[in-house]
């Protein structure tokens, strides 16, 4: 988990229990075992360790009380692993500072994600890496919403992450993945609305081989593959009410059937879900459950979009410029211009633009050379093509034309349909493939 081991000093007289735990733990720390309360003192007193578990019973009822005063003096981590149950027990411990005071009867499921969420903090206390290289940010407010977050034991929890597309929303949901498991426990990430929905309960939970027309072979669903892990179901506000039912069941009980299976399958998991829909719209049109939406809902996150975090467009301008193999100069006045656009696709669409005026036969960028949009005016005598238009061409390339023009087009039906994206692609008159295909193009990962 981490190049430097931890040091953690067990304080526990079951041998058994003692042994139990260094076996859970031998991956993550060096274990020292002490079966006394006056040997643990003493071990305190002339060695460091990052963490110390206490047996609140040590010897004798609430001995372990001293060991945990010792341990709080030298400002080490602390947690209790106890089977009191007590309250004016667990106050006093709380009183003394222990950090997380757990039951010995769930030590082998709760232990370990607050270990690994200790050298995560350990290794970057405030998050500051992730803010600095991943997500680019300097809104004090968004980035004390994710460490709060972040900084929990996320272990078979729920969390809703809402934000318009291409704020990234994936980004942050590995976050909280890696701040909980690690590296080690899988992430499995399915956008609910790239699949088709007679494909949706086959990738949630799996098919057996046969178990209707072109199951060729045995398929291991995303609920068992997140098994110990995290799940994130990105935008499940487009998942078909049929499929939220089954999922929602899923989800309470822990177990599911693959498709043409008699046998249940278990899987417990965090879920992080997250949509760029307005969920209570949607409840309010029917289209999604509301019983679904409250146990999505645990720790909720809403990204603010871009264009409400004018500072960050001049950060990731800088940070995206310096990405490029090809170095140019991007003048103030171009950084401003940026700064007054609304950014509909947020950190992708400025990252692509980016990349588009890195590509230009220039090295030294201004406002001039900052296009958005495709606009509207009379036709020249070219055609169907404006002046402005033809310009863009120009510059951008025909690609990038036809690319705009079907973005454009896309959003304006989306805002046609209040975001209803059956009857966007209805209007449009394409296929789904087609919508998310133009949908995707002005994005890159961010």
């Amino acid at each position: 988990m981490s190049k430097k081991m931890l040091k953690i000093l067990v304080c526990e007289d079951d041998k058994y229990f003692r042994m139990a735990i260094k076996d859970l733990l031998q991956n993550h720390a060096l274990i020292t075992e002490i079966d006394t309360a006056k040997g643990a003192i003493s071990r305190l007193e002339e060695e460091f360790f990052d963490i110390v578990l206490i047996d609140m019973n040590l010897e004798e009822r609430n001995l372990g009380l001293s060991v945990l005063k010792v341990a709080k003096q030298k400002g080490l981590h602390s947690i209790i692993l106890s089977s009191e149950s007590d309250e004016e027990i667990i106050e006093k411990a709380y009183e003394a500072k222990c950090d997380h005071f757990l039951a010995k009867l769930h030590y082998r499921k709760h232990l370990e994600p607050y270990i690994i969420q200790f050298i995560n903090q350990r290794d970057d206390q405030n998050l500051e890496k992730f803010f600095e290289e991943k997500f680019l940010t300097s809104n004090k407010e968004l980035k004390a919403a994710i460490s709060d977050i972040a900084t929990i034991n996320l272990k078979d929890k729920t969390i809703l992450i809402t934000g318009e597309t291409g704020v990234g929303k994936s980004l942050i949901g590995e976050l909280f993945h890696k701040k909980t498991y690690g590296e080690d426990k899988p992430f499995i990430h399915l956008n609910c609305a790239e699949i088709s929905e007679n494909l949706v309960e086959s990738e949630l939970f799996g098919h057996e081989k046969g178990s209707f027309t072109g199951a060729t072979e045995k398929k291991i669903g995303k609920l068992a593959l997140a098994n110990g892990g995290t799940l994130f179901l990105d935008e499940i506000a487009t998942m078909p009410m049929s499929m939220q039912n089954k999922l929602l069941k899923a989800l309470d009980s822990k177990t599911f059937y693959p498709v043409g299976s008699s046998k249940p399958v278990k899987s417990e998991f965090t879920l992080i879900c997250a949509t760029c829909e307005d969920l209570f719209e949607k409840i309010h049109n029917k289209e999604f459950r509301k019983d679904l939406f409250f146990r999505i809902s645990g720790h909720n996150l809403e990204i603010p979009p871009l264009r409400e975090r004018k500072p960050d467009i001049a950060l990731l301008i800088k940070a995206f410029t310096k990405l490029s193999p090809r170095k140019i100069v991007i003048k103030q006045d171009a950084i401003d211009k940026c700064a007054d656009y609304s950014w509909p696709g947020n950190t992708r669409e400025l990252k692509k633009k980016v990349e588009i005026l890195s590509s230009l036969n220039k090295g030294i960028i201004t406002a001039n050379d900052v296009i958005f949009g495709i606009r509207t005016s009379e036709p020249s005598s070219n055609g169907y093509l404006t002046e402005s238009q033809i310009e863009f061409i120009q510059a951008y390339g025909l690609r990038d034309f036809i690319s705009k023009v079907e973005q454009e087009c896309l959003r304006q039906a989306m805002e046609l349909n209040k975001g209803k994206i059956t009857h966007a692609i209805k209007d449009l008159k394409i296929s789904a493939s087609a919508f998310y295909r133009i949908l995707d193009q002005s994005k890159t990962p961010s």
